[in-house]
């Protein structure tokens, strides 16, 4: 299994070759170490980085021992390819989660929406995205943005469609219990357990007359 380090290799770098300090990676890897420790702002992983052992910030990748400054990092997190960025993350978590479950395992894997912290500004709405979420180690495995002009679970439908889904089972609530979303989990080998309310009134009704004939044991 691949290290996070090997795994951020694969982000592509933007950047102009001119006048770089450090490697794309090198910082990448400081900002998630850093906020594994809890930093939730740049200048809060600024921070952070100051108080470091040289040895440790070489480990990071910066030979010289010094840390990234603050609008080192704040340039980085805004030319960052958040597409390459979160594809070598995927890819890392699928990794970690084969190596910690036993082949053809069932594997729960909760689908969720939040709006990401902080991303309100003033009028303007929060980013909102949706994620797939491992129940074994808590990890993301994948996510996908909320548009303002849709739903999470019209959002969910091109995120389970990118996902492998065998030997899964999805995990939701309410929200998701919709024809297309369970229809396309099942079309693509996996399974579901999705909470079912009065937002279906007649399927909800058909599961409670199911079961009339067969009322809990006390």
């Amino acid at each position: 299994m691949r290290s996070l380090a090997e795994a951020l290799e694969t982000v592509k770098d933007h950047r102009q070759r001119q006048g770089l300090r450090h490697k794309l990676q090198a910082i990448v890897l400081f900002m998630c170490t850093g906020m594994l420790c809890g930093c939730r702002s740049l200048q809060a992983l600024t921070a952070w980085g100051k108080q470091q052992d040289k040895a440790l910030l070489q480990v990071l990748g910066f030979p010289r021992g010094l840390a990234p400054g603050y609008g080192t990092l704040q340039r980085t997190a805004k030319q960052l390819d958040v597409a390459s960025f979160e594809a070598a993350l995927s890819a890392w978590a699928e990794e970690v989660l084969a190596q910690y479950l036993p082949q053809h395992s069932w594997q729960g894997v909760a689908l969720d929406g939040k709006v990401i912290r902080g991303s309100r500004d003033g009028d303007v709405s929060g980013v909102h995205v949706l994620a797939l979420l491992a129940h074994e180690l808590v990890i993301t495995l994948d996510q996908g943005p909320v548009l303002r002009e849709t739903n999470e679970h019209k959002a969910s439908l091109p995120l389970l469609q990118g996902f492998q889904l065998r030997h899964r089972v999805i995990t939701a609530d309410a929200a998701f219990m919709q024809r297309e979303v369970c229809g396309l989990i099942r079309q693509r080998q996996g399974h579901y357990l999705i909470v079912l309310k009065d937002n279906q009134p007649d399927l909800a009704q058909t599961v409670q007359d199911w079961f009339e004939p067969f009322p809990p044991s006390r």
